[in-house]
């Protein structure tokens, strides 16, 4: 594997590093409302946190793909954890972590993006989805006004079967980290059909 770090390493460890983010606010509510006791002090011990540094200081330069792909399993695992563990404390808690997700996505906010195809590359740039040649994501229709992609894999559900979680907690949790990065921008986003995705100004 190639000893050279590049852009597109940089920009897949950012999109770790804000799904871990994710992590993180859903694990303060939990200490917050009192939930989920010791959640993440488990969550540490049983997957592992991510290094704080720079990329360069910390990746593996002999083997950039299988030090990335780690990672990305790393807060793929971790959230899986972190939110099945919490609805089996409280099952009403799904609606708290929407909330607080959304506030994550409002600080995360698209801005001076016009088009839906911009819209989607902003989402595209934050949002995990594997590693780039997973080429998860298939644009099918691509106006200035409209934008639609299908899922041509679910990456993200192996990680919540292997803990008997449900994947679609993680769907919900991520519409709602987009609407609020979306929120103000007069650009929506919808799902329209199992995997398929609209982007509409």
């Amino acid at each position: 594997m190639s000893a050279f770090l590049g852009p597109i390493h940089v920009w897949l460890y950012n999109k770790i590093k804000f799904q871990d983010a994710m992590v993180d606010v859903i694990l303060d509510l939990a200490q917050e409302k009192g939930i989920g006791e010791g959640l993440r002090q488990k969550t540490d011990s049983r997957y592992g946190t991510l290094p704080e540094g720079n990329l360069e200081d910390l990746v593996d330069t002999g083997n950039i793909h299988g030090w990335l792909q780690e990672r990305v399993s790393l807060v793929e695992n971790r959230l899986a954890y972190v939110v099945t563990s919490l609805l089996e404390s409280d099952p009403g808690s799904l609606d708290l972590m929407e909330e607080a997700v959304y506030q994550l996505g409002k600080e995360n906010s698209i801005e001076n993006i016009t088009t839906a195809k911009a819209a989607f590359e902003f989402l595209d740039s934050k949002l995990l989805n594997g590693m780039p040649c997973d080429h998860v994501n298939e644009v099918i229709e691509n106006t200035e006004e409209r934008l639609v992609y299908r899922q041509a894999q679910d990456i993200h559900e192996a990680y919540w079967s292997i803990i008997h979680g449900d994947v679609n907690h993680y769907n919900t949790l991520r519409e709602s980290m987009i609407k609020g990065m979306l929120d103000g921008s007069g650009i929506e986003f919808n799902q329209i059909e199992d995997q398929v995705y609209e982007i509409r100004r």
